[in-house]
């Protein structure tokens, strides 16, 4: 069996349908993991090798894009994983190259200049017909919050996980809170027992007659 084929085989064994989210997600993450590395071809960009892989084997690996991804561009917040990008593909002056990702509804994406691209609707759409790009719907970074009401960002302000990073602050400043005041009260001190320039106390200046 051909890599080409044994890798397009192991993409389509996980059913989202099937398998739920979460689990569909991890999956394809394995197989990604297994085949990191290896060069295919897909279908309209045959110029071009598309290279298994995850975040960290692209140009983006020390970033927090994949957040990003998943919370600052799609209407709703969705989760992803990388599954690799085409080698050497012209994007914008932004971007380093093309990353290809799938989402947990199994759209899968592509990233170019702070845009996500719907470059095909599943994996099996895209490892027999190609890569749709530029994709015929887009997305920008931010896009998920232009449509949101007061109640929705109440909601998101509200959300179990707002409280829990507010609390996370505060613990945080809480907790270098003693070396802080500590730190400054060191300053504080050598402020006040620092010699005045020339090394004598300035006296005050007689009023000149």
């Amino acid at each position: 069996m051909s890599r080409q084929k044994k890798i397009t085989e192991d993409f389509l064994t996980p059913q989202l349908m099937k398998c739920g989210a979460q689990k569909y997600l991890e999956e394809i993450g394995s197989f990604v993991s297994k085949h990191s590395g290896a060069k295919i071809k897909l279908k309209k960009v045959e110029r071009y090798n598309f290279r298994v892989g995850s975040l960290k084997d692209t140009s983006y690996k020390n970033t927090d894009l994949l957040q990003e991804w998943e919370q600052f561009y799609l209407p709703d917040e969705m989760k992803m994983v990388v599954i690799g990008v085409l080698e050497n593909f012209p994007c914008g002056e932004d971007s380093a190259e093309l990353v290809l990702m799938v989402c947990e509804d199994g759209n899968v994406f592509a990233y170019e200049d702070e845009r996500l691209h719907l470059v095909a609707s599943s994996l099996k759409e895209l490892l027999e017909f190609g890569v749709h790009f530029p994709g015929s719907t887009y997305y920008h970074c931010g896009q998920s919050f232009e449509d949101m009401t007061k109640d929705d960002w109440n909601k998101v302000k509200n959300s179990e996980e707002a409280r829990e990073k507010r609390q996370k602050h505060q613990d945080m400043l809480e907790s270098i809170k003693p070396t802080l005041l500590r730190n400054l009260k060191i300053i504080k001190q050598r402020l006040q027992e620092e010699p005045p320039p020339g090394g004598r106390e300035m006296g005050v200046p007689l009023p000149v007659s």
